[in-house]
């Protein structure tokens, strides 16, 4: 009677093994972090741009004032001392002196006008509700386990994993169900070829990539650490908590804001009458 030949478990594979069981679980571990990195960067970056829609204008309006206080007092004090002074060339005096001022303000404006856009497709963006948000939640952390670039083993894998990626992004960043479900069908689908490679190859592997994702941990770590220290999170944290954080700055800058108005109508009333005065 023939006996069935039972195949022996070489030391190696079974190291090669418990190798295995500890890259999942941290395969698990960078996805969770992705997405919650992805999901607290994704509303901090939504309450930024609110904060610049309703904040960030009336910043770059004080900002353009106090430049423009600035300035007057500039061409007060240059008529004080020189009643005769040409007022067009000290016109010329201020824009040079003022230019670089002028720019920065400018260069505020136009990321000011950037993040009214953000705000804008962020209000525009379809919210799911907390069954439809969690699958989201879900298939972000298992799309980003198997396709994330820094998971791939080869140049030519991360290539592939960075545009099927930037798909997962797009799909998440939309809170488009349907296209994380479509990609989680294709993931089913797709296998790197590596069983072809011997076990001491593989174990060899297995250990550099469980090196290589406790660091990737770590880095994920710190920047989610990074993100909470930030100014913008802590404000976005008592706007969660139900602080009018946005209104209650709104109001402070506007209130600044007319303060400074009051000065400037002060500074330009008080240059036309030098003007004045200083006609034959």
């Amino acid at each position: 009677m023939s006996q069935a030949i039972e195949r022996v478990v070489s030391p190696e594979e079974r190291e090669y093994g418990r190798y295995v069981v500890q890259i999942e679980r941290r395969k698990q571990r960078v996805a969770e972090l992705r997405a919650d990195l992805a999901a607290l960067t994704d509303a901090v970056a939504a309450f930024h741009a609110a904060y610049h829609a309703r904040v960030g204008r009336l910043f770059v309006e004080l900002d353009r004032v106090r430049l423009a206080i600035d300035e007057y007092e500039r061409r007060i004090d240059r008529l004080t001392a020189a009643p005769d002074a040409d007022p067009a060339t000290i016109e010329d005096d201020i824009r040079a002196a003022f230019s670089e001022q002028r720019r920065r303000v400018d260069d505020d404006d136009a990321e000011t006008r950037r993040q009214e856009r953000l705000h804008e497709r962020e209000r525009q963006r379809p919210e799911l509700d907390a069954e439809a948000e969690s699958e989201a939640k879900r298939l972000y952390r298992e799309l980003a386990k198997r396709f994330h670039p820094d998971l791939a083993r080869s140049d030519e894998e991360r290539a592939a994993r960075e545009l099927t990626m930037k798909r997962v992004n797009a799909a998440f960043g939309d809170r488009s169900l349907e296209s994380l479900r479509l990609l989680a069908r294709e993931a089913e689908i797709l296998d790197p070829a590596f069983e072809a490679r011997s076990i001491g190859e593989k174990l060899v592997w297995a250990i550099r990539e469980v090196a290589r994702l406790d660091d990737l941990i770590a880095t994920i770590e710190a920047d989610l650490a990074a993100l909470r220290a930030s100014e913008t999170h802590a404000l976005w944290s008592r706007q969660q908590d139900g602080e009018p954080v946005i209104d209650l700055l709104a109001a402070d800058v506007s209130a600044e804001l007319a303060r400074k108005r009051d000065l400037l109508a002060e500074l330009i009333a008080t240059y036309r009458q030098i003007i004045e005065q200083s006609k034959p």
